[in-house]
């Protein structure tokens, strides 16, 4: 009746599991057929696929035998609606659909994946190969090199995710923002302090430099990782699937060659798109609009929300990032982590910096920031004007608009400009893949 893969990355082969879920073709779900709403659940949670199969005759709980013969069309045939997938994914969506059988029998088996293929996203170059797109000039870390070294050398170059190889090259982990901020090697991102160039309280700076951690202690071990010869698809699915926004590429010895990121991905689409109908590149396609891709769940704040509230909004999202709109709902301007910082840094001594960055890193709201904050709101550390798209532009424009302009989050506004929702470099990357938003890492 349907067979329709709905994006998603399983592995290529090994074990897997098999769910099987046993209901009546006139089972409903919110005013829609049940099976129906079951696969809008595996096409949401990322599921590989899903089939829904219609029975010719058979018999449940009830003891009734229905066929589907000609005088009894109008009965309730058995409907089977099955999907393989990794154990995890089955564990994520098994319950929601388990509360939507009222009736009916699901079954959970281990299955043997010999062969999975499914056709390439039509946005990414079929014939393009990681080792096309990836940046093989790489910042890396020995695993004893010294943490503050290894702050300086993130922030001087950039980068938010550092390798760490042996003497042969060899990769042992990924030191990550998130790594050091996690182990409190560090009181700030990384992206902070470069903003912060320059205007570090003294007592940060001789507290990184006295860091005694080395790369080893606060690494990732077996991270996630591409092969040079994968193609560009599926790498986009490795990012978005994992919610990161860059992965080591490794060659058969396992020694690193380079390293793809979001950014890569991306820019790679957005320059396909714009080239001429005569370019020796195959053609790509990004089909879908920006209402489609976007994300509803935009925490936002007014110019005259106070300074301390605009924090605590700042900081309970993923993405460190606040759209500030006006009475009517129209975005003004954006704030960041740090915009907050950059300002706060020329104000405040170095106690209170080292208070205010421990907030940010993830503790408790220090004492005073209230007082600090008095008279304070969003409008003053907002920056704008924000550039906007419409709910109706295609993917491929915001994609260029946001790769040419550098822009990490694009506020999504309807015909009269008021917020709709936003877009972020992730929310692209899984449009474009094919893929539903995943858990996804901080914009780089």
């Amino acid at each position: 009746m349907m067979d329709k893969p709905l994006g998603g990355e399983m592995k290529l082969g090994g074990t897997a599991q098999q769910v099987w879920v046993f209901i009546g073709e006139s089972d409903r779900w919110h005013g829609k057929p049940l099976y129906l709403a079951i696969l809008e659940v595996l096409r949401s949670g990322g599921c590989a696929g899903g089939t829904v199969l219609r029975g010719l005759a058979g018999f449940g709980a009830n003891s009734l035998i229905h066929t589907a013969a000609l005088v009894e069309l109008s009965t309730d045939l058995p409907v089977v609606v099955t999907f393989v997938d990794r154990a995890e994914r089955v564990a994520h969506v098994l319950p929601e659909i388990a509360e939507m059988v009222q009736e009916g029998l699901i079954t959970v088996s281990t299955a043997e994946v010999v062969k999975y293929t499914h056709r390439a996203p039509g946005a990414f170059p079929p014939a393009l190969t990681v080792a096309d797109v990836m940046t093989r000039d790489v910042v890396t870390a020995a695993p004893e090199g010294p943490i503050g070294e290894l702050v300086q050398r993130m922030v001087e170059s950039g980068v938010r995710a550092v390798p760490v190889v042996d003497a042969g090259r060899r990769l042992v982990g990924v030191v990550t923002d998130g790594d050091l901020l996690a182990r409190g090697a560090v009181h700030l991102p990384i992206d902070v302090q470069r903003d912060l160039a320059g205007e570090l309280p003294p007592a940060e700076l001789a507290r990184l430099e006295a860091q005694p951690h080395r790369a080893a202690d606060v690494m990732t071990a077996a991270p996630v990782t591409a092969r040079p010869e994968m193609s560009i698809a599926k790498a986009a699915a490795l990012l978005a699937d994992h919610g990161l926004t860059r992965i080591p590429v490794l060659d058969p010895n396992d020694r690193l060659v380079g390293i793809v990121s979001r950014s890569d991905l991306l820019r790679t689409v957005a320059e396909t798109l714009r080239q001429p109908a005569a370019s020796p590149r195959p053609p790509v396609s990004a089909r879908g609009r920006a209402g489609e891709a976007m994300r509803q769940d935009v925490v936002t704040v007014q110019r005259e929300t106070p300074l301390a509230e605009t924090l605590d909004r700042l900081l309970g999202g993923v993405e460190r990032r606040v759209v500030a709109v006006d009475e009517a709902g129209r975005p003004l301007g954006i704030i960041t982590d740090g915009d907050v910082l950059g300002r706060a840094a020329r104000r405040v001594h170095a106690g209170a910096f080292r208070s205010l960055a421990a907030w940010f890193a993830g503790g408790t709201r220090p004492d005073g920031v209230e007082v600090a904050a008095r008279n304070r709101s969003a409008a003053d550390v907002m920056s704008g004007p924000v550039v906007t798209v419409r709910e109706d532009a295609p993917i491929g424009d915001v994609l260029h608009l946001m790769m040419t302009r550098r822009l990490k989050l694009v506020p999504v506004v309807d015909a009269a400009g008021t917020l709709r929702g936003a877009i972020s470099r992730a929310d692209l990357l899984a449009a474009l893949a094919g893929l539903p938003r995943s858990g996804a890492a901080p914009e780089e």
